[in-house]
């Protein structure tokens, strides 16, 4: 059952924007290949999120879970990953250290499941190997709930 939810609109610049649990060290650097093509990747509490547009504004949809939800079937692309560490979830824009908004969760570690949507009509954008304002027509639904910690995973590859 959702417990909690927020959106929030992230600014996102070479196609990324990240997420900060409590006072996780700053990892932007430590992106392995697996994770830029999962466009989700986590290290100690911080988290890459990619994008299909290279500058456009994001909107993107926080759902706190009590249990592992349903992945959204109608997604472009879902992976997951494990979110280590403790402490509120802050969800930066590119070259930002103060978070857009700060996400309540409990302590312990959780799933972070990324849900893509709108990738087509991101991809065809005419901004999208530029940086524009107007609002990206990717959308990302951002899924957390308990869980031990494990492997990253793809549900649904886009493109294939």
């Amino acid at each position: 059952m959702q417990v909690s939810a927020a959106k929030v609109v992230a600014n996102p610049w070479y196609r990324q924007f990240y997420l900060q649990r409590g006072d996780a060290p700053w990892a932007s650097d430590q992106l392995s290949r697996a994770g830029i093509e999962r466009a989700l990747e986590e290290s100690g509490g911080f988290v890459y999120v990619g994008t299909s547009m290279y500058g456009n504004p994001v909107e993107v949809a926080l759902e706190l879970h009590d249990e592992e939800p349903s992945p959204d079937e109608h997604a472009d692309r879902v992976t997951e990953v494990s979110l280590s560490g403790s402490g509120a979830l802050g969800v930066l824009s590119w070259g930002d250290t103060e978070p857009e908004l700060v996400f309540e969760l409990p302590e312990g570690p959780l799933r972070l499941r990324a849900s893509f949507s709108g990738l087509a009509a991101a991809d065809a954008h005419p901004d999208n190997d530029l940086a524009g304002e107007e609002l990206s027509p990717e959308r990302i639904c951002l899924q957390l709930w308990p869980a031990p910690l494990g492997e990253p995973s793809a549900i649904r590859v886009w493109g294939s």
